[in-house]
């Protein structure tokens, strides 16, 4: 390991969030170093939704990297409930693979090669050790995902996490969309949790999750396969290729850093916790938190600190309230999320009439 490079800001993560963080800060002309310990393209475990916002986002996707168009959300209870939710114009799904390698090169510089090891403060500048090398910056931009490295250096308490599972069901694309209508379909059969079946070019990716350890093991996924609804869409084959992940599921934490550490992406518990949403919310926060590092930096006259300009980002792209609806109390009993459920479907009848 030699000597100690130095930057303006470090990012640590190459994922959606980091990789939006890096292709703001070349726009703004801010020097950067953006690391991950993977290369790339690298498996990631996700059922790669990505709603029509993330469109105008990221402009169009090349064809390539879409799995297949989607709907909406098309949402079931543990008692029949169920509730469309159709997207104003299609999503995509992706898969995560093939997509952050593309968000990835896209950026005038790609990642370098280092996993995190330690943060200390050094005067007005923060040491990032890795084990590749040190390097001080005066902003970090943490998006390490949810069980993010750097959040644990720092003290800082981790969101609520669900464990999850997920694995693939080969099949043809005209039965995919025979049996799928093209929605990626949420249940709300679990406790503390939901379950899913997303829609690919030539497989579902089917999971769930729970914050419940024993709502969450390989016995209650094989449960939630056998369940009538996802027996239909999965034609009862075969689940494969079974890995488990973490999700966070208490929406943004309050404060999402410290000092001039910023956490984005799932690092800050940047998910939807109904849906499992999160690549949008990613791409949201990286950039809020770009703008608000370069803002800092650059010094535009006023005291406010970094934590406090980020906070307001977010708050503006509407990401602090990701966390108003407690679903930790909705998905604590299927019972209690089918109710949730029928609260929905009156209240988007109502809507709809009006």
């Amino acid at each position: 390991m030699e000597g100690v490079e130095c930057c303006d800001v470090v990012i640590v993560g190459a994922g959606p969030a980091g990789a939006s963080a890096a292709r703001e800060l070349e726009h703004l002309g801010v020097g950067h170093t953006l690391v991950d310990r993977a290369a790339f393209p690298r498996p990631k475990i996700c059922a790669g939704i990505l709603p029509p916002a993330v469109a105008g986002l990221l402009g169009k996707l090349p064809s390539d990297v879409v799995e297949r168009r989607i709907r909406g959300y098309y949402i079931h209870s543990a008692f029949g409930g169920e509730l469309c939710s159709r997207f104003q114009h299609r999503g995509y799904a992706v898969n995560r693979s093939v997509f952050d390698e593309w968000l990835v090169q896209r950026l005038g510089h790609g990642p370098v090669s280092g996993t995190l090891l330690g943060l200390e403060k050094n005067g007005a500048r923060i040491r990032v050790r890795t084990d590749r090398s040190n390097m001080d910056c005066r902003v970090l931009i943490a998006a390490d995902g949810s069980g993010s490295r750097a959040r644990a250096l720092l003290g800082i308490a981790a969101p609520r996490l669900a464990t999850a599972l997920q694995a693939e069901v080969p099949m043809e694309p005209t039965e995919i969309e025979h049996r799928t209508g093209g929605w990626f379909h949420v249940f709300y059969v679990v406790s503390g949790g939901y379950g899913w079946v997303a829609p690919h070019h030539d497989r579902l990716l089917v999971g769930m999750g729970s914050v419940f350890p024993g709502a969450a093991g390989r016995s209650a996924f094989s449960r939630f396969l056998k369940i009538p609804a996802v027996a239909s869409l999965t034609g009862s084959r075969l689940a494969r290729n079974t890995m488990a992940h973490r999700i966070p599921m208490s929406g943004p934490l309050p404060r999402p850093g410290r000092g001039n550490v910023l956490l984005a992406g799932d690092a800050g518990g940047f998910v939807f916790p109904g849906t499992g949403e999160g690549i949008r919310y990613a791409i949201m926060s990286g950039r809020a938190a770009a703008g608000a590092a370069a803002e800092y930096l650059k010094g535009d006259g006023r005291p406010a600190p970094l934590l406090k300009r980020y906070i307001a980002r977010l708050a503006r792209g509407g990401l602090m309230s990701l966390g108003d609806v407690d679903f930790l109390d909705v998905l604590e009993s299927p019972e209690g999320a089918h109710r949730y459920l029928r609260r929905l479907t009156s209240l988007s009848r109502k809507a709809s009439s009006s």
